[in-house]
């Protein structure tokens, strides 16, 4: 690990969460010296693929694989695997694979993610929310499990096995779920119907509907600038060539627009838990106290 007085652990089903998601606060806070971590659950093999930049019968696996080192290394982090089986999108034939995450064995997962919280003692974890974000099994998997997981690590009865080793108790100063806000889910509704496309069936596959995503405005606590790491997010996003990339329109955009319509990035505030809908934070380290000080970020 990093001599850093602050740490962060961010934890995702699958390669490029880590970059079309949270990517520009991954990056920011890795360039200000934070020890910044990135676990990915499963192995994207069922992934959509663009056929340009995957050689007929190339393992999807370990193309993703690949595309995730570079782009967690763009980003400045450090990368954690735990190799579960991409369970595919929901009601598919994947869901069902005996080595995916959705039939893993949940106390076993959870325990797993005790240990990376008591090996790297983060003050900050950033997840998936209970959505998912579009209803993806993995990502809501993922959120119950880190959920559970930042509720147990501090607890020294849960996984006992872990103190024989050198392991205390650790428990996390604060949980973030990403967040997709309604505004801005509401407004891409409207510019798709303007062009005539269908927003209940979006994305690669048509099988994401726009219309039933989104957080509520004002369940979202934080606000992290991220102007000036955009070119980071994109150039990670573009080293997971085998899913486009990262969207490309945004590449086409002008500069100005770009940084207005992505250059903060929202977070639901898990834990503790808001006292106030008001709440807007604009660092996710306010409050914390590092591991070598008696003063708050």
């Amino acid at each position: 690990m990093k001599n850093s007085r602050y740490r962060l652990l961010a934890v995702f089903a699958h390669p490029d969460d880590e970059s079309f998601g949270p990517g520009g606060t991954l990056a920011r806070y890795a360039a200000e010296g934070v020890d910044v971590h990135v676990l990915i659950m499963t192995d994207g093999a069922v992934g959509s693929v663009d056929p340009d930049a995957v050689e007929d019968g190339a393992d999807l696996a370990e193309v993703r694989a690949r595309e995730l080192h570079q782009a967690v290394d763009t980003l400045g982090a450090t990368l954690h695997l735990f190799h579960y089986r991409d369970s595919g999108m929901a009601g598919s034939a994947s869901n069902q694979h005996p080595d995916c995450l959705v039939q893993a064995d949940r106390g076993e997962a959870i325990g797993r993610v005790v240990r990376l919280i008591r090996e790297l003692r983060p003050h900050v974890v950033i997840t998936h929310d209970p959505t998912g974000g579009y209803f993806h099994p993995d990502h809501i998997a993922v959120n119950e499990i880190v959920t559970r997981a930042f509720e147990l690590a501090g607890n020294p009865s849960a996984y006992p096995g872990h103190l024989e080793e050198g392991l205390a108790p650790y428990r996390p100063q604060k949980l973030y779920y990403t967040a997709m806000p309604q505004t801005f889910i509401k407004w891409a509704i409207r510019l798709l119907r303007i062009l005539r496309k269908d927003p209940t069936k979006f994305g690669r596959n048509g099988d994401i509907d726009l219309t039933r995503l989104g957080t509520p405005d004002e369940m979202i606590h934080a606000w992290i600038d991220v102007g000036d790491y955009l070119d980071t997010k994109m150039r990670a996003g573009a080293a997971h060539r085998s899913q486009g990339g990262g969207p490309g329109f945004q590449r086409h955009l002008p500069g100005f627009v770009t940084h207005r319509l992505f250059g903060r990035e929202p977070f639901i505030r898990a834990y503790p838990t808001p006292t106030s809908d008001a709440l807007v934070e604009r660092d996710l380290f306010a409050g914390v106290v590092p591991d070598d000080s008696g003063t708050s970020k």
